[in-house]
Parts: C-alpha cells; structure tokens; sequence
C-alpha cells in the first residue's frame, strides 16, 4: 500500500470553484443541520457509486469543495491530477475512483478554503454507507463529518448517528481532524491535536456494517502498513494461483493499463478472508546497476515495478513467499520474491523472466539475456535461491 503518514496529510486539492451559483451552502449551517434531512437519490443501482451519492449530498447541501470535484471529474468513474498538471486557475488536487475504492477528495490550496472527503462502503445487508467529512482552512468551522444509510429499495440516504460520540479523547480543548481511510483501507483515522501541536489517533474500523472503535496510538498509517488489511476482494480480480486453502489474485486499480498501478491479494478459501498484500509501482527506477554481481537485491515493498504482475504463484516450499513478475517498462522482465509476512521484498537481476520453480532441489531458474561482443544478444538460463542468491548455475538456452 502507498505510505503513509505523509500522503495521509497531503490530501491534495482541486479546482476552484466554477459555475457557483448563489445557493452554497457555508458549512456552520450544514453542521447544524444534516441530521434533520434524509436525500433522496436518483439512481437504480443497488450499490451506487461514491459520486452518485456525492452529488445527491451536493443537490442537498450544496459547497464549494464538492462542485470542485464535479467540475473536475464529470463524467469519469476515475480522474487525478496534481499540482503539477493542475490548468490555470485551479486551485489544489482532484481524486476520484468510484471503480476500486469508491473515494473522492478535494483540499484547498491557495485561492480556496474547504477540504471535503467522501466514501461508500458496502454494507453486508445490501445497503450503503456514505459518509462525507468537511474543513475549513482558516478553521473557522471544526471539521465534522456526516454518515448516511443509502436504502437501495427506497433509493433515499437517512442520516446516522456518527461512531465518535464515546471518542477517548487524550487532550481536554484538542481539535479533531477525520481521514476516510486510504486506497482499500477502509479504517477512519480520527486526528487529535492537543492545545500544544501534539498528535494522537483514534482507529475506527469498517465491520460491514458501520465503523467501531478500535484503538488510539501515536501512530497514524505507519502501523496499519505493517497489518493484513482484512478487506472485500475487488469484483474484477484476476486469480493467478491457488495453494491448499489459499488464492492468490491480481487487480488492476482503476488506470486500465497494463503499465499503471496493479494490486496483489490472498484469499483464504475456508474462511473467505481477503488479504489486501501490496499495490505495484511501475515507474519506479530501473535498479540493474545495485545487482552486478548476479545476485539479488532488497527494494521496498512500495517500490514494486511488475507491470501487470502476470506471473504471480505460491513459493511451493515456502508458506510465506510469492513470486511476481511482470513487464513496466515494455522491454525488461523485472522479477521479484516476496515475503507476505515481513513485506520484504527481494528483486531478482533478470530481464527475461521465470523459466521454472524447482521444488524438490529449492530452485527458481530464470531466464536473461546478454549480448553478444560482435552484436546482437543471446538467452541464459541462471539458478536462484529463495533469498535471492544465485547459485552460480548457468545454461546457455539454444536460438
């Protein structure tokens, strides 16, 4: 999963508003005053999408940071852009995705003064749960957030309760921020900010139904990377390999491309548990010249570049490893070993990929090409062990 404490608090932001009328609503009156309107929503699907919801809220209580995430996502089930992309006149960061994980976000920047986040959880009885959370830059208004029950058979929203009425707060007078999770992470991340700057977090976890606490630290996501995020198995999931009780699935997330961001999942057959393990990166930096001599080398778990992971199996000898590969750069095999414990990942120096995983002698046998002095290049077949170290095995491979 992307990291951290960093991206947590970076919610980028977006478009100033355009097209405003005069019927915004300022956030003190929406404050005061969602709980007393359920909203109806148009739509017939019995598990409406995060921008279908987002825009009946907006029909309802209409802002300026939600327009900013219509203007900029129209039509699309998927838009991002960043600073860097933004068109004049803009003022922050769009995200949406209503394919994988139903969120949507816009932050201000300069030239814009709310932030506003929003996802729909599907619940286990057919329903949905939409919860939106404001804030003002200048913080004039305390951030809050507004839960709704989506009735696929009435097609209305009811207000709900919040889970945060027994909040353990650490600090009297400390203000509260409110973080909807992140990518398939479904945990809403209460900030408390002491009087002094000080920083402490409440965990609420999705349970299928509603969110309930479960427990406060120092620690925002940093300690949540280091847990199996026990989650719903995407719908277009692809299964690669089954091992036992156990599946293994790919997922490409929301870009539909073969070079874009894929995911890695395990899946427990007895019980139907669905592990969410690693998000690839693809456009990390090629790492050849770390591994010169032939034997492999420890890359983060969020640096893996596998393209679309299309060789994705079980270690057969060893529970807690896999073995991904894929092509991101439309030229190299990258290759790597990954413990799903530990989330340490070793990445093999091959460009050709896996020839085959010899169980019985422990080996993986790769295949890498190597060019020839007087032109052109050749194949050879190379023997690694689980960790990454190469035997000193090799076999030319015939034309």
């Amino acid at each position: 999963m992307r990291k951290a404490i960093t991206l947590l608090f970076c919610w980028v932001l977006a478009f100033g508003a355009s097209g405003m009328g005069t019927d915004i609503m300022p956030l003190t009156a929406i404050d005061g005053s969602w709980m007393s309107k359920s909203i109806p929503v148009s739509t017939t699907a019995t598990e409406p999408d995060v921008m279908t919801l987002l825009r009946a809220f907006h029909a309802t209580w209409p802002t300026t940071s939600v327009q900013s995430i219509i203007d900029a996502a129209s039509d699309n089930t998927y838009y991002q852009h960043d600073e860097s992309t933004m068109p004049p006149g803009c003022h922050g960061i769009v995200f949406m995705d209503c394919e994988d994980f139903n969120w949507a976000y816009f932050h201000h920047m300069d030239g814009a003064t709310q932030d506003v986040e929003a996802r729909a959880y599907p619940c286990d009885n057919g329903h949905t749960l939409f919860v939106i959370s404001f804030a003002e830059a200048d913080n004039k208004v305390n951030p809050f957030c507004c839960f709704y029950d989506y009735d696929p058979a009435s097609h209305v929203m009811k207000p709900e309760d919040t889970p945060f009425h027994n909040l353990p707060r650490k600090w009297t007078n400390s203000t509260l921020h409110y973080y909807l999770g992140f990518e398939y992470d479904q945990t809403i991340i209460v900030e408390e900010t002491s009087p002094e700057g000080e920083n402490w977090y409440h965990k609420y976890v999705f349970t299928g139904m509603a969110h309930a606490y479960d427990h406060s630290s120092a620690d925002a996501y940093e300690d949540m990377d280091e847990m199996e995020i026990e989650v719903r198995l995407p719908d277009d999931a692809e299964l690669k390999d089954e091992d036992g009780d156990r599946e293994l699935y790919v997922n490409v997330d929301g870009v539909g491309s073969e070079n874009g961001q894929w995911s890695v999942w395990l899946r427990d057959k007895n019980t139907g548990i669905v592990t969410y393990l690693f998000a690839t990166e693809n456009t990390a930096e090629p790492r050849w010249d770390q591994m010169q001599d032939g034997n492999g080398i420890k890359v983060p778990i969020d640096l893996i570049a596998a393209g679309n992971c299309y060789n994705t199996l079980f270690i057969p000898w060893d529970a807690d490893k896999i073995f991904v590969e894929g092509c991101p750069d439309e030229r190299n095999v990258w290759s790597y070993i990954i413990d799903m414990n530990t989330k340490e990942a070793i990445q093999l120096p091959t460009n050709e990929g896996l020839i085959a995983i010899d169980p019985g002698k422990q080996e993986i046998h790769m295949s890498h090409y190597l060019y020839h002095p007087d032109g052109g290049r050749y194949s050879v077949e190379r023997v690694y062990t689980i960790d990454g170290r190469y035997t000193g095995k090799e076999y030319r491979i015939a034309d």
